[in-house]
């Protein structure tokens, strides 16, 4: 018990949070017994690409795999590409991959690649 108080008060000193197990009478996650799982409350800076994507041929080789690609990628948090639309919506974090490098990524294996602007008319790259 005054381990768990002790890590509970290093927490709060560095801003770090418990991560919830679901379970509201629990504000953190049991690992192997006496494990604390905790998680760096970071402020991320999101921002949203859409994009035009030319060549796909299908949705479980060509879409997935644009999608697996991006997401082992440091910064991408979600990737969701549709063979059907040609597009795909990536929410990634500037600070650790650009715009630049996200679209490099996707025509090096082989699509061709537009950015679609607010307006909803696209920008070749």
């Amino acid at each position: 018990m005054i381990r768990l108080r002790k890590e509970i008060f290093t927490a709060l000193l560095t801003g770090t949070v418990l991560v919830s197990s679901g379970n509201p009478a629990s504000a953190m996650e049991q690992k192997n017994e006496n494990q604390i799982e905790f998680k760096t409350q970071k402020n991320m800076n999101k921002k949203i690409l859409h994009l035009k994507i030319k060549g796909m041929h299908c949705q479980s080789g060509c879409a997935n795999g644009i999608d697996a690609m991006l997401k082992e990628q440091k910064g991408i948090i979600k990737s969701e590409t549709s063979f059907d639309k040609s597009s795909s919506i990536i929410e990634y974090d500037p600070e650790q991959i650009s715009e630049e490098k996200i679209i490099s990524l996707i025509k090096d294996r082989g699509f061709e690649v537009e950015i679609v602007t607010e307006k909803g008319a696209s920008v070749n790259r």
